[in-house]
């Protein structure tokens, strides 16, 4: 229980510094000229989007480390956790068009299988964690998609904008800090609802194998 409620308690308070941080953007930009704020805001997005792909990563290798302190086997996890686990393991199956490469592959899989299964904490957000990305995070991972259906169009809307100022495109500019304002409650609004989602997940079990065995 102690595990399970400081994993609960790592995760708020990443959100916690992660608020603190962004809630100086604006006393910051308050003591700024029109010029240097203009640059300030800009410097932001990248900034913002960080905390995003930080948040996303940061909670789920907490998340993976608390089920990898449990010490669960093949017949514990759900597929969609088993699928996560070996995905790598998986992927190799993509060159076993031969008779002695399958019968390999098989004895990794199997040996694997019975052993402890390990989660692999490194997240992978492709470096552009957009909706589809997401989508894609929470499929392996047994988070609900839906929940964040409403922020799809602001998300990418985001990455889009640090992707051309980070690539050194000029074609944005932000006069006022509530040019930034919206997508800093964006990413409130998103941690928190991420927040939830990973509560649920470990709270309700989510990770296990059902009676229906799926």
């Amino acid at each position: 229980m102690d595990n399970f409620n400081n994993t609960l308690e790592d995760i708020s308070a990443d959100i916690q510094w992660r608020n603190n941080e962004l809630n100086s953007l604006k006393l910051i930009s308050d003591n700024l000229n029109d010029d240097k704020l203009k640059l300030f805001l800009k410097g932001c997005i990248p900034l913002i989007y960080a905390h995003w792909e930080g948040f996303v990563v940061s909670s789920l290798k907490v998340v993976f480390n608390y089920l990898n302190s449990l010490q669960l086997n093949s017949t514990d996890y759900c597929d969609i956790y088993l699928t996560t686990a070996y995905e790598h393991t998986l992927k190799s199956l993509d060159d076993s068009s031969g008779y002695d490469r399958r019968k390999k592959h098989l004895i990794n899989l199997y040996t694997e299988f019975s052993q402890i299964v390990k989660l692999d904490n490194k997240i992978d957000t492709k470096s552009n964690l957009t909706f589809k990305v997401l989508k894609e995070i929470c499929l392996k991972t047994n988070l609900d998609i839906n929940k964040f259906q409403e922020y799809k169009d602001e998300l990418n809307e985001l990455v889009s904008i640090r992707n051309a100022i980070s690539h050194g495109e000029n074609s944005y500019d932000f006069n006022y800090y509530e040019d930034i304002k919206k997508y800093i409650e964006l990413l409130e609004n998103l941690m928190l609802d991420f927040q939830s989602e990973l509560q649920d997940l470990l709270k309700d079990k989510k990770y296990l194998k059902e009676q229906n065995g799926n």
